[in-house]
């Protein structure tokens, strides 16, 4: 009884140990269904828009609890498209995402908080270029739900805006007036559908 029991112990706090947690449920990101956008100030007067189309991701939380929520997110740089080639070259060399250096941007969330208003705030790491800053945002969930095929999915749209300059992206040139010809803030959209494991 007292081996069972140590065992019992041990394995306890190899789980903790590990973060493992049973009562999380798991979810995996549909590519087809799921957007990650981007927006760039161009000339004061305009934007550049593009998409990522290559990416991947996982979420889990616990039932509807959203402060359990944990996403994790890969995506790959090359596949950057703002149907423009020659823009599209530019941005994905080396004095922009370097694509051949660093051929991934990834993300990790560390905490989810509710607010006092009832809307829910993420708090994650995000690296670009091979630099990693902390940064928060609103965050929406949407379920979990059944969707037509029966399947258990959840939803998440979040908007944030993050300044190039932090990771490295400090390329630029300047106009008469002394204004950045493109803008230091990237406004980042994330439209998500993922289906339970």
């Amino acid at each position: 009884m007292k081996i069972q029991s140590f065992s019992l112990i041990i394995l306890l706090i190899a789980g903790l140990s590990l973060g493992f947690n049973t009562t999380s449920d798991n979810y995996v990101l549909d590519v087809g269904h799921t957007y990650i956008g981007f927006e760039v100030e161009r000339f004061m007067v305009g934007e550049v828009t593009g998409n990522f189309t290559e990416f991947s991701g996982k979420v889990s939380m616990e039932g509807e609890d959203v402060t359990t929520l944990v996403v994790e997110a890969t995506i790959n740089t090359n596949s950057l498209n703002t149907q423009h080639e020659v823009r599209d070259g530019h941005l994905k060399g080396q004095m922009w995402l370097n694509t051949a250096e660093y051929p991934e941007i990834t993300f990790r969330s560390t905490n989810v908080k509710k607010a006092d208003d009832g809307t829910y705030v993420m708090e994650g790491d995000l690296t670009i270029r091979g630099i990693t800053n902390s940064i928060e945002f609103p965050i929406e969930v949407l379920g979990p739900m059944k969707d037509p095929t029966q399947k258990f999915a959840l939803g998440l749209k979040a908007n944030l805006t993050i300044d190039r300059f932090d990771y490295g992206i400090q390329f630029n040139k300047t106009m008469d007036n002394g204004s950045l010809f493109i803008g230091k803030e990237v406004k980042l959209k994330l439209r998500a559908l993922a289906y339970k494991e």
